[in-house]
C-alpha cells in the first residue's frame, strides 16, 4: 500500500462534498507497522485457521483496533487478494508454502495482453466492453 500517496483519498473526499468535517465523522484512520502485520498473519493462521494476504491483515488488524477502542460496535473487513498474490510474504511469515487455488493455475500460463488507450472515458468504454 503506498500511504504516501492515498489515491483513493480524492474519490472518497469527493463522496463528501469535499467537506472534510463530514469525512471526519464517519471514517477514522490508524497506523499498522510490518511487525504488527506479521504477528497478525500469525495470529489469523495459528490460531482462526484463515490465511490472510499482508493487505487483509493490516485492515484485520485496524478493524481489532477500532473496535477494542470503541465496545459495543461491529464491523466487517474484506479482502480483494488471495494471499498467494503475495506469497514472498506470506510464505515467510507461516514458514509454509501456499496452496495454489485450482481456479489460478490455468491463470499463470495465460499470455499477458496490453493495449495502449487514451484516457478518455469513452475510449475506456467501448474497449471494457468490447473485451472477449
Amino acid at each position: 500500500m503506498d500511504v504516501a500517496n492515498p489515491s483513493n483519498f480524492v474519490r472518497i473526499l469527493e463522496l463528501f462534498g469535499q467537506q472534510l468535517p463530514q469525512l471526519k465523522q464517519t471514517l477514522s484512520a490508524c497506523s499498522i507497522s510490518d511487525a504488527e502485520t506479521v504477528a497478525t498473519i500469525k495470529d489469523l493462521n495459528t490460531n482462526h485457521h484463515y490465511l490472510p494476504d499482508p493487505h487483509g491483515a493490516v485492515g484485520y488488524l485496524a478493524l481489532k483496533n477500532y473496535l477494542d477502542w470503541h465496545p459495543g460496535e461491529k464491523g466487517i473487513f474484506l479482502e480483494t487478494a488471495h494471499p498467494v498474490k503475495f506469497y514472498d510474504t506470506v510464505e515467510k511469515v507461516t514458514g509454509e508454502k501456499i496452496a495454489l487455488p485450482p481456479a489460478i493455475a490455468p491463470l499463470l500460463k495465460k499470455e499477458k495482453h496490453s493495449k495502449k488507450i487514451s484516457p478518455r472515458y469513452e475510449e475506456l468504454k467501448d474497449f471494457l466492453l468490447s473485451y472477449k
